[in-house]
């Protein structure tokens, strides 16, 4: 298996090192991917693909309408059921909803805007979008072994088909290889949070349930206590995913299959076939990120560097976005467009980023304790429960299910009340109806903005009522370049001006911005695109109002989209000729922005 070097080697092709991978051919670079098995895992994981993920991918050229033909249909994605059992509804969330739906299809350029679909299906278009890149080499049933050597420069690689081992040198190490990685245990990072919220066991089935849903949805939390957890529909007409998580004492080793179908039968109810059982997976709820993000030329992205409850889904969108922030920093320092001190930026960036999404998933698993809290079944009341599953866990094996079933019969009667009682029930649909916050996150997906890293800080970025709800768009450095229409039929957005190699200068001013550039391009290692603004009146008024640089000023664009330096217009600079003391000023500001990006030296 020895070969020769690479520039890049990606350590996983799931969807943050394939995303990465996509990223660098983009930008003309080389990678070689390794990954363990030959096909995605089937059991599905992941399902929630948000606004940003699609922007990136689109970039990348990977087909929208094929996602979107392999998800779950619309109609059937945006509702968020609660329910005794699948068909016994207490209340719903609907994203659908125009005053939710709307501000996505305003502030977001494809569609839809989000997509259920599961991670298998987004793995496989993705395996093969890469295997179709010359630029990419995806080896498969191949696996990092370790590093050869002490400098981290040469990694040993093993072939799961022979079991041959070879060693391959790389200038940089990305290791997208999940919530386990080697390569964050052989670089030594640790990681910050608690190691263990819950233990849950996911079961992939089998099963149309078109005819047995009141309401089309993708969740449905269950409370029917002998199958309380969570019923994820990949696709209502073939494929489910149900969450329950264990009581204590119990084991996901030890639990015997009756059990799980039994849970299964009371969480779907009794009226719906018998499903199918395709697997079984335990897992762990963690809430917890990377110490660092980075060990010399090695790099954590995606579930290497970040795990989080899955509620909200922010984990995978999250790992994109990584891949998506560091590959264009590699590509831009493997040409010799800026300096490597450019990659440092990469953990200043995303770190606070998983951060806050670490918390905000910790926190929407919390909101859901909010909703037994109406049925009258306070938390002290769960932990309470747990401690009685514990003693009831110790009695002899036979006198279990005896024990459990008198331990439901208070819980079910709940349900009941929750049902006749009208105080308990207008209690529990106001419950449901602030988990809204839990899933409508347009701020979380596009909202962020970096504070430090490579930009030029200018302010702070307008902060909405509901920063994980709300956006305002805005070009404050560090912020996503915002999406807006610049032509009438809604053909061409502000995205298509970005160029993806480079850095974009866009202006209503092109001619005077060109000079500008054209005086400091000595100095440069690989000077910007200046781009002029153009479009519908408008449109493109609207733009320059949003980003506040009126029609002599400009933006700095990342090949992330992100903005770097933004010139604001001042009221002298609008209505006059620029004087030789102010165009030197700017010409200096504009070095700073190109220092920052590490495209001039320091």
């Amino acid at each position: 298996m020895t070969r020769a070097a690479v520039d890049v080697m990606i350590v996983g092709a799931g969807p943050s090192g394939l995303t990465c991978a996509l990223c660098l051919a983009r930008a003309g670079v080389r990678c070689l991917v390794l990954e363990r098995r030959a096909e995605p895992d089937p059991h599905p994981r992941a399902h929630e693909i948000n606004a940003r993920t699609l922007e990136i991918l689109d970039a990348q050229g990977v087909s929208l309408e094929a996602l979107a033909r392999e998800a779950a249909p619309l109609a059937d994605s945006g509702r968020i059921l609660f329910c005794a059992a699948i068909g016994d509804e207490l209340g719903q969330v609907d994203l659908l909803d125009e005053a939710i739906a709307g501000k996505y299809r305003e502030h977001v350029r494809v569609s839809p805007p989000f997509l259920n679909l599961s991670q298998v299906a987004l793995e496989r278009l993705l395996r093969a979008r890469a295997r179709a890149s010359p630029l990419i080499e995806l080896r498969e049933r191949a696996e990092w072994v370790g590093f050869a050597d002490d400098a981290g420069a040469r990694s040993e690689l093993r072939d799961l088909n022979d079991g041959t081992t070879g060693v391959v040198s790389h200038r940089y190490l990305v290791a997208a290889d999940g919530a386990r990685s080697r390569v964050r245990a052989a670089i030594g990072v640790a990681m910050e949070g608690p190691a263990r919220l819950l233990d849950l066991v996911s079961v992939h089935i089998e099963l149309d349930l078109s005819e047995h849903v009141r309401t089309r949805g993708k969740l449905y939390w269950i409370f029917e206590p002998r199958g309380a957890g969570t019923l994820i529909a990949h696709h209502v007409a073939r494929c489910w995913v149900y969450h329950f998580p264990l009581l204590a004492g119990e084991r996901a080793s030890e639990l015997p299959r009756e059990a799980i179908e039994q849970r299964l039968r009371a969480a779907l109810g009794r009226d719906v076939p018998r499903a199918a059982i395709r697997s079984i997976a335990p897992w762990r709820m963690t809430a917890q990120v990377a110490e660092r993000y980075r060990a010399g030329g090695t790099f954590l992205i995606g579930d290497a560097a970040h795990r989080f409850p899955p509620a909200g889904g922010l984990g995978l969108n999250t790992g994109v976005a990584d891949a998506h922030n560091l590959a264009w920093k590699l590509a831009a320092v493997l040409r010799g467009a800026a300096a490597p001190a450019l990659l440092d930026t990469y953990e200043l960036e995303r770190r606070p980023v998983a951060r806050r999404n670490c918390h905000y998933s910790r926190e929407n698993v919390d909101h859901v304790f909010a909703v037994l809290t109406a049925f009258g079944v306070p938390r002290a009341a769960l932990e309470q429960r747990a401690r009685v599953d514990a003693w009831i866990a110790r009695r002899p094996a036979w006198l279990q299910p005896a024990l459990r079933r008198g331990l439901d019969v208070p819980a079910r009667a709940l349900l009941w009340r929750a049902r006749h009682s009208r105080v308990i029930r207008a209690r529990v649909r106001q419950a449901i109806a602030d988990q809204v916050a839990h899933f409508d996150r347009l701020g979380l997906d596009i909202g962020y903005v970096y504070e430090r890293g490579a930009l030029v800080p200018d302010g702070a970025a307008p902060t909405p009522v509901d920063p994980a709800r709300d956006y305002i768009p805005n070009a404050t450095p560090g912020a996503r370049l915002p999406h807006l229409w610049l032509d009438d039929a809604r053909t061409r957005s502000t995205h298509d001006l970005l160029e993806p190699r480079a850095l974009t200068l866009l202006t209503a001013d092109a001619p005077r911005w060109r000079e500008l550039v054209a005086r400091v391009a000595g100095e440069l290692r690989e000077p910007p695109r200046v781009v002029a603004i153009e479009g519908a009146p408008e449109a493109r008024a609207r733009l320059l109002e949003v980003a506040e640089i009126g029609e002599r000023g400009a933006l700095l664009i990342r090949p992330d989209g992100h903005v770097a330096w933004r010139q604001r217009a001042t009221t002298q600079e609008m209505t006059q000729e620029m004087t030789q003391e102010m165009t030197q000023e700017t010409c200096k500001s504009l070095r700073a922005a190109c220092r920052a990006c590490h495209l001039a030296p320091a």
